[in-house]
């Protein structure tokens, strides 16, 4: 009786904090992966070009990845919910003074460093780390893909609201009305790092907590899937830039509506929902390293799309829906095989490393992107590109060894 009460006590808490997870996780993504609907309202507000906003959201992208590693480290040091609660604050701080900024130095500070830094701490490593022994190893695959999805509901939510407020009220308006509620997330953040807490999981990760940063990143150097992994990353991050800064100013330039553009990106979450829990599952049942692969080989297909077919509406709602279904899929089984490789506990530190290569990419994509509208080469440029790095990355992913 007490031993079923215990495990029916665990369920529930498994639950809450998998779903408190999930709600800080969708609302940090859902304003993150809609830089590009914000992008054409900072334009507007403050008079700067299109290309100026886009190496701000660029630069944005470097430091959301460059600060995982950095505070995956300063979660080890200190707790999750730390890092956490400081990622809450500084996403408010960088949404409410956007709107104040008047040119690129200002807008470089506030939308470009304190903002994406704020969305660093909070993660998808971090997170996990701190929910992963609250729920147990053996059920975080299964939960890893559970909060990517989460994503997908920001993404469905936040979009079209970000879109509407924009259009009605403007970036003045609207940025600091999105930093209510991520402010709302604070006593969600503090249970979790509370229940972190416990003697077991001190002692699972009080070696990890001795090591410095240089020890736990060269012992991941010197495996041969970690470089792997870190190629398809980078070429992942090239493809996500794509989405999440200009695919919405895309479909607007070939003659699609704002409130339907905005309406794919609902879409767009939607299936990023189901695709990280399909890989999440398969990851369970299929060689990780072959479910990565055939996400990248996906992309391959959907960049041809983007080359050969006409923007219409009803191939902008198809293609978006296969660009949600590959959009997340790829956190899943590389979290899994980093985890199985080095363990929860430093699982944060490295795959915030492998993610820097994901924002680098991330970058060139955002800032190429700013340069090639201007061009007779446009869009189909960014596409060309992302297609040849996608079969680079399925070819690297294959050749990953878990």
């Amino acid at each position: 009786m007490i031993r079923t009460q215990k495990k029916a006590s665990h369920v529930l808490q498994s639950v809450i904090a998998v779903t408190a997870a999930c709600l800080v996780f969708a609302i940090m993504q859902g304003i993150h992966d809609n830089y590009g609907i914000m992008l054409t309202g900072v334009v507007e507000h403050t008079g700067l070009d299109y290309a100026s906003v886009s190496f701000v959201i660029a630069v944005g992208q470097i430091l959301y990845g460059a600060t995982q590693p950095l505070f995956g480290m300063l979660a080890l040091r200190k707790s999750n919910a730390f890092v956490m609660l400081c990622g809450v604050l500084l996403m408010a701080a960088g949404l409410i003074t956007t709107p104040f900024c008047g040119n690129s130095l200002t807008l470089l500070l506030s939308f470009g460093i304190i903002l994406p830094a704020g969305t660093g701490a909070l993660c998808f490593g971090i997170i996990m780390g701190a929910i992963s022994p609250i729920i147990g190893e053996e059920k975080a695959a299964v939960v890893s893909g559970i909060l990517q999805a989460s994503a997908g509901i920001g993404d469905a939510l936040m979009s079209p609201a970000l879109q509407s407020l924009i259009q009605w009220k403007g970036i003045s308006f609207t940025m600091p009305v999105f930093s209510v509620p991520i402010l709302l997330t604070i006593p969600a953040v503090i249970w979790l790092g509370n229940k972190g807490k416990k003697a077991a999981v001190v002692q699972s990760t009080e070696s990890a907590r001795k090591e410095k940063l240089s020890q736990i990143l060269g012992a991941a150097f010197h495996d041969p899937a970690y470089w792997c992994l870190l190629v398809g990353f980078s070429t992942c991050g090239f493809h996500m830039a794509i989405i999440e800064t200009h695919l919405y100013s895309q479909y607007v330039s070939n003659g699609i509506p704002g409130r339907i553009a905005s309406l794919t990106l609902t879409v767009y979450g939607i299936m990023t929902m189901i695709g990280a829990v399909i890989t999440g599952f398969l990851g369970q049942k299929i060689r990780m390293k072959n479910v990565l692969a055939s996400v990248y080989g996906i992309r391959v297909i959907i960049a041809l799309a983007f080359l050969l077919l006409p923007k219409t509406i009803p191939f902008a709602f198809a293609a978006t829906a296969m660009l949600g279904l590959t959009g997340d899929s790829t956190v899943p089984p590389t979290t899994g095989i980093i985890s199985k490789k080095v363990g929860v506990a430093r699982m944060a530190v490295v795959y915030g490393s492998i993610f820097i290569g994901h924002q680098i990419g991330a970058f060139f994509s955002a800032w190429l992107g700013g340069v090639l509208v201007g061009t007779s080469i446009g869009y189909n440029g960014l596409w060309a590109v992302d297609l040849c790095l996608a079969s680079v990355a399925a070819i690297a992913s294959y050749r990953v060894k878990e």
